[in-house]
């Protein structure tokens, strides 16, 4: 459509939508998104099984790129070119400021981000629209123009804060990473600065409880360079020659499921098992050891998976999700090809998965599932534990079926 090279990004199973998305429970023409300010506006075009933002339904809602955007069963693909073009386009303001000496706003997406301490000149590339941003230092923002970003927060800082401003360019430097998705607010590392590790903000109570809870020993228990872990991932997935690909992912899957016993961890203790010891135990945990175990071959491979923790009708639960390459439907072609290969009556018809702005399929690996890709089960809240021990709030999955 020649909207989309405007402004206005429609989305739906219709071909001549701009983000065509071959799924039943999508509509012919299902929503729209364009810029509204700071954020993208999603709204619903009257579809029949909704438009649906942190798991809330919705008509209309303001969003940032990356955020959890569900259309009927299937979740928004921010990597799509056309929703890239329309990120890229941003808003005609590329000048921004921190309010704290440290939180900026790309000026472009409306993406926030934390700036490491000790910066004084460098660039950084925002994570979500992709635009560069030059970094430099303005004792007195209002003689360079500099728009206030939030009154009531400049309100309560005492004494003189030392903006950053930050110029929208068009050429690439720098490298970023996004947590935090349901904030909003992402980590930034900069080119030409001193590199920090920083936090960023816990999207939640509950991610604030699994950070100090099971984190750690999660964490400790994914260990891909381990030579167990590693000799049995290359092994399995050897089955599916070639660079890392979804079919690696559902030999490994397939063949620790169809040999795994379901034990319970000892009554009052939580035991997370290294994936090397469940490995050597021959396939025998709970589902947080599975989840370990996906994660840890996963990363063996050179793939990126990552262990989340929920809640929810089943009460608490852990399953691990991989990033892949390629689209949705790409992904069930490469799965059905796999599966005829290995001349297995496993069938799969369509794939479930989260997106983001960093991986378009964050593909479901539960232990309970059918196959690689299965449907989620209804969650109240989830949180993902990644390898480097970041976590993130994710939009709990409303549950679905096959």
């Amino acid at each position: 459509m020649s909207e989309a090279r405007g402004s206005v990004v429609v989305v739906g199973r219709a071909a001549d939508c701009d983000v065509r998305l071959d799924e039943p429970t999508v509509s012919s023409r299902h929503a729209r998104l364009h810029w509204d300010g700071a954020h993208v506006l999603v709204e619903d075009l009257e579809s029949q099984n909704g438009t649906w933002v942190a798991g809330q339904r919705v008509s209309r809602a303001k969003v940032r790129p990356g955020d959890e955007v569900v259309l009927g069963g299937a979740a928004l693909p921010w990597s799509h070119p056309a929703l890239a073009t329309l990120l890229r386009r941003g808003r005609t303001d590329t000048i921004t400021a921190t309010l704290t000496g440290r939180l900026y706003e790309c000026g472009r997406c409306g993406t926030r981000g934390f700036l490491p301490r000790t910066i004084r000149r460098a660039e950084i590339q925002c994570s979500a629209c992709g635009a560069t941003l030059e970094l430099g230092q303005a004792k007195q923002q209002t003689s360079l123009g500099v728009r206030v970003l939030n009154a009531a927060l400049l309100t309560a800082i005492v004494g003189v804060v030392i903006g950053v401003v930050v110029f929208g360019r068009e050429r690439i430097a720098g490298a970023v990473r996004q947590v935090g998705k349901e904030t909003g607010v992402a980590a930034a590392v900069a080119s030409g600065g001193e590199d920090e590790t920083y936090e960023a903000p816990v999207g939640s109570p509950q991610e604030g409880a699994v950070r100090a809870g099971p984190r750690a020993n999660v964490v400790s228990a994914i260990d891909p360079t381990d030579a167990t872990t590693r000799n049995f991932a290359a092994r399995v997935a050897a089955r599916s020659q070639g660079p890392f690909n979804v079919g690696q992912v559902a030999a490994i899957w397939s063949d620790v499921r169809a040999r795994w016993s379901y034990v319970n961890d000892p009554r009052g203790n939580e035991y997370f098992a290294r994936a090397s010891e469940t490995i050597t135990n021959e396939m025998v945990g709970d589902c947080d050891d599975f989840a370990i175990l996906l994660t840890s071959t996963v990363e063996a491979i050179g793939g990126d998976a990552r262990v989340v923790m929920s809640d929810g009708d089943r009460g608490g639960h852990a399953y691990a999700e991989v990033c892949v390459p390629g689209e949705p439907e790409q992904v069930v072609r490469d799965l059905q090809a796999h599966y005829r290969r290995e001349r297995s009556r496993t069938r799969v018809r369509r794939v479930h998965y989260r997106s983001d702005a960093t991986c378009a399929v964050w593909l479901n690996l539960d232990w309970s599932a059918e196959v690689p890709g299965g449907p989620y089960g209804r969650e109240v809240w989830a949180v993902a534990i990644h390898p480097d021990g970041k976590t993130e709030t994710l939009a709990p999955a409303a549950g679905e079926t096959e």
